[in-house]
């Protein structure tokens, strides 16, 4: 079998025959609620945690106490543990630019050692760029470049449809090597949340939809029952 990146969700990785392929580009997308920035976050925790890996979280928008304050709220997780050590550094760009993107990127992809990144979020690199050939050349741009910085990618998303058959889709579901897919479904009168992998090049994958929660030690998936 192919070297894998597990992500440390176990039943995740069990649907993937072991993890992530190395230095392949995941897109995470979901409604408001869906649990994408925990998601993330844990396979970043997972990899300092379980696998001598070190992370890099870049945000767009939050900061970083905000961002793990809200995180550190019902979870177990030591997260200041492994960033005061520098097993996970969190930058938020705030002054944005492709360049400086790019930029900020390889400069703590190199000095740190990263193996695991995630960008937060496609959606705010969107909003600022208001031409969509522009937006899609400089993602496309990114993509590549990333590729050839030795390190795992998840790449966050909002979307705008919350079931499987409303689901729509852009050109970056198709730029990417791989997409999960995390929904908040309406049953009955309550939501639960329910993941996917769309996709995923070179991994042969389960095409179910599974339900899973956020318990205080990350994600749990329910491969027992099927949506």
């Amino acid at each position: 079998m192919a070297e894998r990146v597990p992500t440390g969700i176990t039943e995740l990785d069990n649907m993937l025959g072991g993890g992530f392929l190395p230095k392949r580009n995941i897109l995470v997308t979901g409604g408001p609620g869906t649990g994408k920035t925990t998601f993330c976050m844990e396979f970043l925790y997972r990899g300092a945690e379980q696998f001598n890996e070190k992370g890099l979280f870049v945000s767009l928008e939050e900061k970083q106490d905000r961002l793990v304050d809200n995180l550190s709220q019902g979870l177990d997780w030591d997260l200041r543990k492994h960033i005061e050590g520098g097993a996970i550094v969190m930058v938020t760009v705030e002054n944005f630019s492709w360049e400086h993107l790019a930029d900020t990127l390889q400069a703590y992809i190199t000095r740190h050692g990263v193996k695991r990144v995630v960008i937060d979020s496609l959606t705010l690199l969107k909003m600022n760029t208001k031409d969509p050939f522009e937006f899609r050349r400089n993602f496309i741009g990114l993509m590549g470049f990333l590729d050839n910085l030795d390190c795992t990618t998840i790449v966050t998303a909002e979307s705008n449809f919350m079931t499987r058959e409303k689901a729509s889709y852009s050109l970056e579901e198709f730029i990417v090597d791989g997409v999960i897919v995390l929904y908040n479904l309406p049953i009955k009168n309550e939501r639960r949340r329910a993941l996917e992998i769309l996709k995923m090049r070179g991994v042969k994958h389960s095409n179910s939809m599974f339900p899973f929660k956020i318990t205080e030690s990350g994600v749990v998936v329910y491969q027992e029952e099927i949506i």
